[in-house]
């Protein structure tokens, strides 16, 4: 039982890292870097260009997704029909990859959206993520302040 809460356990934090992975389009409310086209002056070519970007990987991404699940599934048949742990290994390590690949495709997506973005567009956006992390950790803060005089 207690080997079986570790595998599904692995499983469920690998697959969190996948499914929670913030785009570099995004920031963590959900704004995507659309929203900003004015601000950024992005050019029409580069919204249609960063939108094909971001589609692809959302695609690739729920691809990857069922495929887990479809996995998951095969997997906690394999346990309960106590398969032999090689197996099972095997299984796993198949997960993974297809966790490492999702991640290695984000990874190169935020490049590609990187290149379509002149240095000045770059520098803005991050600037515009990371005053939106500083509002979103003081809004935590406050929220945590009240929780506490609350209590």
């Amino acid at each position: 039982m207690a080997k079986k809460l570790i595998i599904v356990s692995i499983i469920v934090i690998g697959f969190s890292l996948l499914c929670t992975a913030v785009s570099f389009a995004e920031n963590k409310a959900g704004e995507s870097i659309f929203e900003y086209k004015k601000e950024l002056s992005l050019t029409d070519d580069q919204e249609k260009n960063l939108h094909d970007i971001i589609t692809k990987l959302q695609s690739y991404l729920a691809d990857r997704t069922k495929e887990l699940d479809g996995l998951r599934v095969e997997l906690n048949k394999m346990i309960a029909d106590k398969t032999d742990l090689y197996k099972i290994k095997a299984k796993l390590r198949g997960m993974a990859q297809i966790q490492a690949d999702a991640s290695y495709e984000d990874i190169a997506s935020s490049r590609a959206i990187e290149k379509e973005l002149t240095a000045t567009q770059l520098s803005q956006w991050h600037s515009t993520q990371e005053e939106f992390k500083k509002n979103l950790q003081k809004a935590q803060e406050a929220a945590s302040k009240a929780k506490e005089i609350k209590q």
